[in-house]
């Protein structure tokens, strides 16, 4: 894991709260290798004011790739929702990934369908 962005990426709390989270995360999904990179800075909104917005990307040992993205008034604010987003989006993509078939099976329906015609 790489962490990276502005001034707040070198503060020792920021940093552990993220490596935390991290290992939250792998603990929660331990068959699933992640290679993930966290971008987090400050940031001004015309809309919102000053916020930290924190950004996740990884890519899956299944190939899947995912960018989670939050701004919010605190750094363990932002941290916390795009753990928390994270989690969700990778529940999902292994969701996904059951339901769809191999090739190889549906190569068979495909004979099976052909067959029956």
């Amino acid at each position: 894991m790489k962490i990276g962005g502005d001034t707040l990426a070198l503060d020792a709390d920021v940093r552990r709260q993220i490596e935390s989270e991290m290992r939250k995360l792998a603990d929660r999904f331990p068959n699933d290798q992640m290679d993930a990179q966290v971008t987090i800075q400050e940031d001004f909104d015309p809309v919102h004011g000053h916020r930290v917005r924190c950004e996740l990307s990884a890519r899956l040992a299944s190939g899947h790739q995912m960018v989670v993205r939050e701004a919010r008034k605190t750094a363990g604010e932002a941290i916390v929702q795009v753990f928390t987003a994270a989690r969700r989006s990778v529940r999902r993509l292994r969701r996904q990934n059951l339901v769809r078939p191999t090739p190889a099976s549906r190569s068979a329906v495909h004979a099976a369908q052909a067959a029956g015609r």
